[in-house]
């Protein structure tokens, strides 16, 4: 069952949240025509503006937030002004077990996303899988939606329940992508969840089963759309069929 997550507040323009904008106009100008500009190899190509270093894979414990609900947090500034710019967002930690190997796709290094202990608290770093893709749909919101941004953010676990993490999730607003439970639910659009733009979206879907298929480990497909169908269509490799097998 999902939770509220309070109430829609303005976002703060201020230089981080501008980046962010700015960066989410240019990744959805050039979407369509990126999501058609397949490398020869099959390998999905990152929407415009995803820098270098941004999608390593490492095997090791990790915050999930794809299917995150969140809470603004509220700041107020010299003028007594109220803004939310970021988002509190209840994600799970995936443990990396010999029985269960878990991989994730994320910015950085291994080294730099590994879990950290300091003050006697373990903290994380948000990164991207399929783990829920065959449970859960996604619904696609309108260009007024506000979202959190929790790709590559800090985590610190619950130390109550190590199985969930609080992480900082930047506020963003524009047409996002969310991967939910329930499709006859009207209203996560109207609430703040942790998301991604649409060429965003089919990118890492695409690239995590892409990535895993590779080195053969076993990986959910692309989620599909509540709509009907799957998110996006992923280039396909060569010496791979349209089943996902391979040829020959």
């Amino acid at each position: 069952m999902r939770h509220h997550a309070g109430a829609r507040l303005g976002v703060r323009p201020d230089r981080t949240v501008v980046l962010i904008v700015v960066l989410l106009c240019a990744v959805l100008a050039a979407g369509a025509a990126a999501a058609q500009q397949a490398p020869a190899a099959g390998i999905p190509v990152p929407p415009p503006g995803f820098g270098s270093n941004q999608a390593n894979f490492c095997q090791g414990t990790y915050a999930l937030c794809i299917t995150a609900p969140c809470a603004p947090v509220p700041t107020l500034d010299r003028l007594t002004n109220y803004y939310v710019d970021t988002g509190l967002c209840e994600c799970d930690v995936i443990q990396d077990t010999e029985a269960s190997p878990a991989w994730s796709m994320g910015p950085g290094s291994c080294e730099d996303r590994a879990l950290v202990e300091q003050g006697g608290r373990q903290f994380l770093i948000s990164t991207y899988s399929n783990l829920y893709n065959p449970e859960n749909k996604v619904v696609q919101c309108g260009a007024d939606t506000l979202w959190a941004w929790c790709y590559g953010a800090p985590c610190v676990v619950d130390e109550e329940d190590p199985t969930k993490a609080l992480c900082t999730c930047p506020l963003v607003q524009s047409p996002a992508n969310l991967l939910i439970s329930d499709c006859s639910e009207t209203d996560y659009c109207g609430e703040i969840w942790s998301a991604a733009v649409p060429p965003g979206d089919c990118f890492a879907n695409c690239r995590y089963y892409d990535e895993l298929t590779r080195m053969g480990i076993p990986v959910a497909p692309v989620a599909d759309l509540c709509t009907g169908g799957p998110v996006c269509e992923c280039p396909q490799p060569p010496g791979r069929s349209e089943e996902g097998g391979a040829e020959g």
